[in-house]
């Protein structure tokens, strides 16, 4: 199933946003109600290509923007997908500040029934971290509490939490993890994935103040394995395994299409390539593969 946009406004303004500004500045009207339902009414017909992202994918559907929840029909649109879609897997990717109003989250929480899962992103372990990258003051604060409402109130929802990980944030990464941990101590009733960030967007745009390399991310994610250990259910997304300790391979996923990676020189000579990501293509436009170092097993 593929990525859907809900909604193309948003109310943080990311630095590592995937979107580029002249989303948020497109006709709204194509994303209400009466056309979600179109699309996706003619893409379950097979009626031509209808979704950009992952449109050849099965098995589940992402919700994605903007913020899905500003959606002026949000619980509507809820409805609909559970609706037409019922035994399929449902992720809302979201930046967690609607949820802080308890009633809104109560309201979400009944309405996305099994197999439902919802994918917070929180960019550092304090508000002058979080707030720079989310280009919102009080971001933070909203976030946090919008996680606190969806475990408590969220009994069968999937909670994901998301460490994005560039240049502004990365140095702090282990301090975000601790705070999860002293914050949210019952580590079975969430998952983290910490991603390396995608070059695309608003992320490409400001190359220059969020452009990472692996070599240094990788770094930072390898010092951090006792506190990964702590956690019940931890992932990595778009890290090359040789990027990584051996320890902390078993975590690493593939979640990306092969159009959006490469295999370089280096990686025919890999002995686990069949279990890598390669690069991400735009990486390797930008930052090329001289860190890739063939794995023997």
């Amino acid at each position: 199933m593929p990525d859907i946009a809900l909604w193309n406004k948003c109310d943080n303004k990311c630095v590592m946003c995937t979107n580029m500004g002249s989303f948020a500045l497109q006709d709204s009207s194509q994303y209400r109600l009466k056309c979600q339902i179109e699309k996706l009414e003619r893409y379950l017909k097979g009626l031509g290509k209808v979704y950009l992202k992952n449109a050849d994918d099965s098995g589940y559907v992402n919700l994605t923007g903007g913020e899905p929840t500003l959606h002026p029909e949000f619980f509507q649109l809820l409805a609909y997908f559970r609706r037409r879609m019922p035994g399929t897997p449902i992720t809302l990717l979201s930046n967690g500040r609607r949820f802080a109003d308890r009633k809104f989250a109560a309201r979400f929480v009944a309405a996305a029934r099994p197999p439902f899962s919802v994918a917070i992103a929180l960019h550092g372990p304090t508000a002058r971290v979080h707030d720079a990258v989310a280009g919102v003051r009080g971001a933070f604060g909203q976030t946090v509490k919008g996680l606190e409402n969806l475990l408590e109130l969220g009994r069968g929802l999937h909670l994901e939490i998301r460490i994005i990980l560039h240049k502004k944030n990365i140095t702090q990464f282990p301090a975000t993890l601790e705070f999860l941990l002293k914050k949210f101590p019952r580590t079975g009733n969430y998952s983290v994935t910490a991603i390396h960030y995608e070059i695309e967007g608003m992320s490409e745009t400001n190359h220059r103040s969020v452009g990472l390399k692996f070599s240094v991310s990788s770094k930072k994610v390898n010092e951090a394995l006792p506190l990964i250990k702590r956690f019940a259910d931890f992932r990595l997304y778009h890290f090359p395994l040789c990027q990584v300790r051996a320890e902390l391979r078993p975590f690493c996923r593939i979640t990306l299409p092969l159009e959006d990676r490469i295999y370089p020189a280096a990686c025919l000579r890999c002995a686990v390539k069949k279990k890598c990501l390669g690069l991400m293509l735009e990486y390797y436009k930008k930052f090329g593969s001289s860190e890739l170092k063939p794995l023997k097993k």
